[in-house]
């Protein structure tokens, strides 16, 4: 039973006949008997009465028709709210991230949610770490994410996750045999580097430069595919800090207990600016992957 069975049976009920109650839906007399015929099919009950004097609701036509009119009514209320969503002026919602932050993320993270939401204008930007201060200030922004906070009485934190910064390498490796390495174990090691923009990259470089570690190969987090291939063939060793990056059954990570930094993911918005009911929606599918 569909809303445009009900259409044509409380139609016919009050046209009290076929061929009027077909006129009136601009329909053949012959579709609309069919479409009566299935609908008492479907029910298993008759709805009417067919006689010369034209058409009579049975009990069963009487009790749908008065259950029929609040139904088809709310039926016609929702898809005139949905039009009227749909001609409203579009919503808008912009993001900020730092350059490299989206490899935590499923490749099709964003491309997912733009592709449920046609009605929304995204907006969405690539930058360092401390440029949101800026951007924040001048509404350039609605979300951004984030892995150290500047300027903090200006920014609300919706979400702060963090997660201690480990090694990465082969489970044949060496190293791999021990459950929990040290700084002082990655000397001599050939250590990968990232070159993204954010807080975490350089107190990360800051660490192995007291330690006299540096990384000899630096790649771009978009070719986080090569560099596990050079963790697996060549006895390379890498820094992650988010848990949420799937590794290949090949490699493992291992604490390092004395490197006392932490990977932090936040999701702030500006303290003064109100948290609209889109940017609820995406922070919350965010906060899903953590």
């Amino acid at each position: 039973m569909n809303p445009k069975q009900l259409h044509c049976f409380i139609t016919a009920a009050q046209e009290g006949s076929f061929s009027k109650a077909a006129k009136k839906l601009y329909l053949s007399q012959q579709a609309l008997s069919k479409t009566i015929d299935k609908l008492e099919e479907e029910l298993d009950v008759p709805l009417f009465i067919r006689g010369v004097a034209g058409l009579q609701l049975t009990r069963y036509g009487e009790a749908l028709r008065q259950s029929a009119f609040p139904y088809l009514q709310m039926h016609d209320n929702i898809i005139a709210d949905l039009q009227a969503m749909k001609n409203e002026s579009p919503q808008t919602l912009s993001l900020g991230y730092p350059t490299g932050l989206l490899i935590n993320f499923p490749d099709d993270f964003l491309t997912r949610f733009i592709t449920a939401h046609p009605e929304v204008d995204f907006q969405i930007y690539s930058a360092p770490d401390d440029s949101y201060n800026r951007s924040l200030q001048s509404s350039e922004i609605d979300i951004y994410f984030c892995t150290m906070l500047y300027n903090a009485p200006m920014v609300q934190v919706q979400y702060h996750y963090r997660h201690p910064v480990f090694a990465v390498l082969s489970q044949d490796h060496l190293l791999a045999a021990k459950p929990v390495l040290s700084l002082a174990d990655f000397r001599g090691q050939k250590l990968i580097g990232l070159n993204t923009e954010n807080a975490l990259n350089a107190r990360m470089e800051q660490i192995c430069q007291k330690q006299g570690l540096k990384a000899t190969m630096v790649f771009s987090p978009a070719e986080m595919g090569l560099i596990f291939k050079l963790i697996e063939s060549t006895r390379c060793v890498s820094f992650f800090g988010s848990d949420s990056i799937p590794l290949p059954p090949s490699i493992v990570k291992r604490p390092i207990g004395d490197l006392d930094l932490d990977y932090e993911f936040l999701i702030i918005t500006h303290k003064n600016a109100p948290v609209t009911p889109i940017m609820e929606e995406f922070i919350r599918y965010t906060r899903s992957f953590f």
